[in-house]
């Protein structure tokens, strides 16, 4: 089981203090148990290659997920980037793939194009990647073409940088299937996660292939019960009506399979997708809606079984600053790494 703490975006025209404070939040994160952290690529985030560079020479143990997202950025260019990165921080460093899904946020740096052609594109950019990893490589699509391209600096063939490709829909799954080294999805019922993993099994297995699998969902624990729900309750009474106006904004111009199946929730049922799942973050939150509400048992829990249907990778993420990380990485983190231990 694999744990990795995702940075959170902050807006801010304080570059130096958002650089100290993922460095900090790095560091804290290799203190306590996190294998991993996540270096988002949105309009409002940092370049995530300059970030993690900054990241991993201040850091010594801890492994760097950084997003690329396909409609910005050439495949040629992430390998190289990834490669070198890799040399310059003892190989800690991997690729999560993202395609991306509102209108609203591609069309601020490139052309929103629909979901079908955003994942062709995709699908192009994974298979150069696998190209790339054999050798010398030429290849022409529909949006990529490269000629006789010698990557440099070489990978690390006994050292990889892993490459996970993110997406709930048929299309995600199917590159992931073919080219990824890990699928990742956000959160959901676990009956439907066993479905989508399973599915991306088989898919793997036809073509000869293995493949991990990991997922991401937001984490709000305490010592009871009482205390984790109030603590979410109040993260929606506190946050502006401008910042839910602006998610549901996003949500309706979002083709995201994952997202699109919460934007509907109501506070008639409370928000409640399953046993401590809640999906109050639909209303305040654009990139996930799934939280693990409970006490620190209750969420191991839930965990366990998320790793009984498949995940061995547990990208967690938290819009709450009460010192999640100590919480986390203190409380439920040890318990399961203990219990896997014990398993093997």
């Amino acid at each position: 089981m694999e744990f990795c703490w995702a940075l959170p975006v902050v807006p801010t025209d304080q570059y130096q203090e958002l650089y100290r404070a993922y460095t900090d939040q790095a560091l804290r994160a290799e203190k306590n148990n996190f294998d991993g952290v996540l270096v988002s690529s949105t309009p409002t985030s940092v370049d995530p290659f300059i970030a993690s560079t900054k990241i991993g020479l201040e850091t010594t143990s801890i492994r760097i997920l950084l997003a690329q997202n396909t409609n910005h950025v050439l495949p040629t260019y992430t390998a190289k980037a990834l490669n070198t990165l890799n040399q310059m921080i003892n190989h800690r460093a991997d690729v999560n793939v993202i395609t991306g899904s509102s209108s609203i946020a591609l069309s601020r740096e490139t052309l929103a194009d629909p979901h079908l052609t955003r994942y062709q594109r995709t699908k192009e950019f994974m298979e150069i990647i696998q190209l790339l990893r054999r050798g010398t490589a030429s290849y022409k699509g529909d949006f990529f073409q490269i000629s006789n391209c010698d990557m440099y600096p070489k990978e690390n063939v006994e050292k990889k940088g892993r490459y996970f490709v993110a997406g709930s829909s048929e299309e995600a799954m199917k590159i992931a299937a073919h080219f990824g080294d890990a699928y990742i999805l956000y959160a959901c019922e676990l009956d439907l996660i066993t479905k989508h993993y399973n599915k991306v099994k088989q898919m793997a297995i036809e073509k000869g292939r293995s493949i991990s699998f990991g997922v991401l969902v937001d984490i709000i624990a305490r010592e009871t019960s009482e205390e984790a729900w109030h603590a979410a309750h109040e993260l929606l009474e506190n946050t502006s009506p401008i910042t839910k106006r602006i998610t549901r904004a996003f949500l309706k111009t979002s083709d995201s399979v994952g997202l699109g199946r919460y934007k509907d929730l109501t506070a008639e049922n409370n928000y409640m997708v399953g046993e401590n799942l809640w999906g109050g973050l639909s209303q305040v939150n654009p990139s996930n809606s799934i939280s693990i509400v409970g006490s620190y048992e209750e969420v191991i829990e839930t965990l366990k079984k998320y790793h009984d249907a498949g995940a061995e990778y547990f990208l967690l993420t938290s819009l709450l600053q009460d010192n999640e990380i100590e919480r986390i990485g203190q409380n439920i983190i040890p318990q399961l790494k203990r219990i896997k231990v014990t398993i093997d």
